[in-house]
């Protein structure tokens, strides 16, 4: 097996802390020490976007992690409690959701394994009907206003869910709890009293 050689370096004007390649494209993410997210290009590092540290989001980035599909970066932020979902074509929040401790850990995994614990989320058929009252008809004053309105809310929902048909953002503290989120942003699971450290792998198994 050949050694590792050194390909190249780059000189950045603040210490990184954390860092993540994207898993479908060109790309890593980086988080400095003042709290500022970056995203640049892997051939020529080529910085794509920053998105500096403010009061709403926080200032001390924890862990970062790409949605399966690449498009959306996800971090942690220990100041705010915060988990931000960033788009990776602008640095603008997508989606943003408080959690009750500082996150430490974060992987996003797509479910695709029948012996996966989620797999009842995956298989799952719709049963809305069975277990939910009818939806009230519309009123008569429904306009296109509200329809166009609808319809571009559902664009960025396509967004945020991706191209998979399941994919789970797994959280991790240190005060011993795991937080599972269907899409990122849906809670569905939260274990307590894990011993650290811990390890998840691509794939949660049964």
């Amino acid at each position: 097996m050949p050694a590792f050689r050194q390909v190249g370096e780059k000189q950045l004007p603040q210490e990184i802390i954390f860092m993540a390649w994207s898993p479908k494209r060109d790309l890593i993410a980086l988080a400095n020490k003042v709290g500022e997210v970056l995203l640049h290009r892997l051939a020529n590092f080529q910085r794509v976007w920053s998105l500096p540290p403010n009061e709403n989001t926080g200032k001390e980035v924890t862990s970062l992690a790409w949605r399966p599909d690449g498009k959306i970066l996800a971090f942690g932020l220990a100041d705010t409690k915060k988990v931000i979902l960033c788009d990776v074509e602008k640095p603008e929040s997508l989606h943003s959701f408080s959690v009750n401790t500082p996150i430490t850990y974060m992987h996003w995994m797509e479910v695709t394994e029948e012996s996966s614990v989620l797999t009842s989320f995956y298989n799952a058929e719709d049963e809305s009907n069975l277990l939910l009252p009818k939806l009230p008809a519309l009123p008569k004053n429904y306009s296109t206003t509200a329809k166009i309105f609808s319809e571009e809310k559902s664009d960025e929902i396509m967004k945020l869910l991706g191209d998979v048909r399941l994919n789970a953002l797994v959280l991790g503290g240190n005060s011993g709890f795991i937080e599972i989120y269907a899409y990122g942003m849906y809670k569905i699971a939260t274990v307590t009293g894990v011993s650290f450290p811990f390890y998840i792998f691509p794939t949660i198994s049964s």
